[in-house]
């Protein structure tokens, strides 16, 4: 069966601004017109645009009417731009500072070269330099995540800086529904939704350290934008310089900071601390050529897990369970149902650890072709991860949880020709979550024991509870993933008019073995009817076909996008930007294909044709 969906989408703006728009991606455009002491334009003039921390040197003529346009330039600072012309004399910027979107103004007034005979520097300030973004967004910069303070050094936090967002929902929308992208590439988990790496209690997708930069989007008028609802994350990684410099930390929450006493006044004997430490490292191999960048970021945490903790009547009363009641619950377990003699009530230490480790290469292969390279691993273990729906669970029934997400990607930014820059991206990304029974369990296919109305005599009271011991419900349960994306974008500066053609391809091939309730569970009326090993109920869900290879649900979808937007000034003040962008979903499994498609060309000229009206207005 065959589904096919027409929806409408177009970007067109209409902006009164004395900058330009362009493709707002992962990196800035500078732009600019060159004329001479009687504001005659300057034709061919040789405009270079220069990193002075990395080498990276780009250069561009002016045309016809003076102008000049450089995009897709890689964040940093500080900048130098170099104005050049037979008969005139050298005019130099710099001390500019590149941001995530910048699109940054220069212009230039050549002096004839019989009358000033020396080079012109002027050194600019990055804070008060000619920059502008269209659509609403929320910029955080390298500045502001070494500033300001963030819970758990994990970067995502810094989202509430953004006056549209609620954590990860953007705009009133679902945070399932938020884009989430890496350098451009997609980050996002392919089966929940939201950032990669951070299901389960991960504390999050990447080291602060290797974060450069990142953007709110919750408005954008680029093209290059799709898959998002409600907004987008866009974040950008650090790169190394000609400096060689790095950082080391560690952050300690030890257990002494916390209350020696829990909330109802017991003494505490469980670990309650979070430590996190690491490094960054970053520099030159080839001056001005070849740099690199590496993070590593550990984080241990360690939470008290309760289960029964009884110290005194009050428990007793809290927990609906005498001590008396749960001592002969644990000896008929152990005697009659293997229940292993370590403790299973309690206090414990639930501790977690995380390691994320990043690495990136730039190279500048001549010219016209810059090179970047990185990955990105997350790895994070979850022992006591989960409970179960009982209200007393032994330790046994708590589930372990390992996850490991890997980003592997890289940029080869081109330059054909004076009018013409390519950037084509390539991304492997990796994601595992597997839930299996803990340490204290022989195997994975234990069933549940589940005994209701376990009775207790409190205060001269009977009190019922229920206890279980055995596996848990969702146990084994795994999901492997692989995503392959290709993403190209060409950059046309044609005179008046800039265009903007882009494909945009992902490939993913989802493998989740979904558990629930497949090891059965036994249910027990009374202590008695569980010390005679007499249950009144046996249940459990069995798989449709037999072995795990085929009771795998596995997916494969292919994403596509084509997307054309062009940028022009209709006059003094005014930019007009218009795009339109078509993406199609295709499932490929099942024996059928369905598809999503979207695109409406009435739409679109709709949106043009209101766009000018607010122009002449």
């Amino acid at each position: 069966m065959n589904s096919i969906r027409f929806v409408a989408t177009a970007a067109l703006l209409a902006a009164g601004s004395t900058t330009c728009l362009f493709a707002q991606n992962t990196r800035a455009t500078v732009t600019g017109k060159i004329v001479d002491n009687t504001k005659e334009p300057v034709i061919g003039a040789l405009v270079t645009v220069k990193n002075e921390s990395t080498g990276f040197t780009v250069s561009a003529a002016t045309d016809a009417n003076g102008n000049y346009t450089i995009r897709e330039i890689p964040l940093g600072s500080p900048y130098t731009i170099t104005a050049k012309y037979i008969g005139y004399g050298d005019q130099k910027r710099t001390g500019y500072s590149l941001n995530q979107g910048d699109m940054l103004r220069v212009d230039f007034t050549m002096s004839d070269q019989s009358q000033e005979l020396k080079e012109i520097e002027v050194v600019a300030n990055s804070l008060k330099k000619n920059v502008d973004n269209e659509g609403a967004s929320t910029s955080v910069t390298a500045q502001d995540i070494k500033k300001l303070p963030v819970n758990g050094r994990n970067f995502t936090s810094l989202i509430d800086l953004s006056p549209l967002s609620n954590g990860m929902n953007l705009s009133g929308q679902l945070a399932s529904s938020t884009g989430f992208n890496i350098d451009g590439m997609s980050s996002k988990n392919p089966i929940s939704g939201g950032a990669a790496n951070t299901r389960k209690g991960s504390p999050y997708a990447m080291t602060m350290e290797a974060v450069r930069e990142f953007k709110v989007v919750t408005n954008a008028y680029d093209v290059t934008y799709g898959r998002a609802g409600g907004g987008l994350i866009n974040a950008v990684t650090q790169s190394g310089t000609n400096t060689l410099k790095g950082s080391a930390f560690s952050y300690l929450r030890t257990d002494w900071l916390a209350s020696q006493y829990d909330i109802l006044g017991n003494k505490r004997t469980s670990d309650f601390s979070t430590y996190q430490y690491g490094f960054s490292l970053g520099g030159p191999i080839i001056k001005d050529r070849l740099h690199f960048f590496v993070a590593w970021d550990h984080q241990q945490d360690t939470k008290p897990l309760r289960i029964a903790d009884i110290h005194g009547a009050s428990d007793e009363s809290r927990y609906n369970l005498s001590q008396a009641t749960l001592d002969a619950f644990t000896q008929i377990a152990k005697d009659k149902y293997g229940l292993p003699n370590q403790p299973e009530y309690g206090s414990f230490d639930k501790k977690s650890n995380t390691n994320s480790v990043f690495a990136r290469i730039d190279w500048q292969i001549n010219p016209t072709n810059l090179l970047s390279v990185r990955n990105n691993l997350n790895i994070n273990k979850q022992p006591y991860s989960q409970g179960d729906n009982t209200t007393i669970n032994f330790l046994e029934s708590y589930s372990d949880c390992n996850t490991a997400d890997n980003s592997l990607m890289a940029s080869l930014r081109s330059v054909f020709g004076p009018k013409i820059t390519n950037e084509a991206k390539v991304q492997w990304m990796y994601s595992m979550e597997e839930t299996k029974a803990n340490s204290l369990l022989p195997n994975g296919t234990i069933p549940r024991a589940i005994v209701q109305n376990v009775a207790s005599e409190v205060d001269g009271k009977t009190l019922m509870t229920n206890i279980q011991i055995g596996g848990q419900r969702f146990t084994p349960e795994n999901f492997h993933d692989n995503v392959y994306q290709f993403v190209d974008n060409l950059l046309i500066n044609a005179g008046k008019i800039n265009y903007t053609l882009g494909l945009d391809v992902m490939y993913s091939h989802l493998s989740s073995l979904y558990g629930s309730e497949t090891n059965g569970r036994f249910y027990f009326k009374g202590l008695d009817s569980f010390n005679n090993m007499t249950p009144y109920r046996y249940a459990r869900d069995v798989y449709m076909v037999e072995g795990e290879k085929n009771q795998k649900v596995t997916q494969r979808i292919v994403n596509a996008g084509i997307y054309g937007q062009l940028h022009t000034q209709l006059f003094e003040g005014f930019d007009l930007t218009a795009g339109v962008r078509i993406d199609n979903a295709s499932y490929l499994d099942h024996g059928c294909l369905i598809r999503e498609k979207v695109v409406t060309f009435r739409m679109v000229k709709l949106n043009l044709l209101l766009s000018i009206f607010l122009i002449t207005k």
